[in-house]
């Protein structure tokens, strides 16, 4: 009975910590993020900001390229925080996938209709 009251206390203790580095993941997300969006990698740096607005667990709202988006998703599985969303234009709709580790960003967007990819990446607004 004793073990298995220990045993039941770390497995609790356990579940607690990961639910909070879950949170904690997505909470430093949290704000503005200068991406580069060039289109080569030999062009000159196309700044634009990228602003997680909103987080409640696994969602997020956001602005990218100047618009609103709502949609975005996080996986908090991995070691690095993987998100996706999408943003739609007059013809056209996006979908931006990518990862946060620590102060740096990863992603590539994909647009079928356009047969456009591009990766880009960014650092946290300091």
């Amino acid at each position: 009975m004793k073990y298995l009251i220990v045993l039941l206390f770390f497995g609790v203790t356990m579940q607690s910590v990961g639910q909070s580095n879950s949170t904690l993941k997505t909470k430093n997300a949290l704000g503005t993020w200068i991406i580069d969006l060039r289109p080569t990698p030999t062009s000159e740096p196309y700044l634009k900001e990228f602003v997680f607005t909103k987080i409640n667990e696994k969602e997020f709202e956001g602005e990218f390229y100047g618009t609103p988006f709502t949609g975005g998703l996080f996986n908090t599985d991995f070691d690095k925080l993987y998100f996706a969303f999408t943003t739609a234009d007059q013809n056209n709709t996006y979908f931006h996938s990518g990862y946060i580790e620590g102060d740096k960003m990863q992603a590539l967007t994909f647009c079928e209709s356009r047969k456009f990819t591009l990766p880009w990446k960014g650092e946290k607004k300091k």
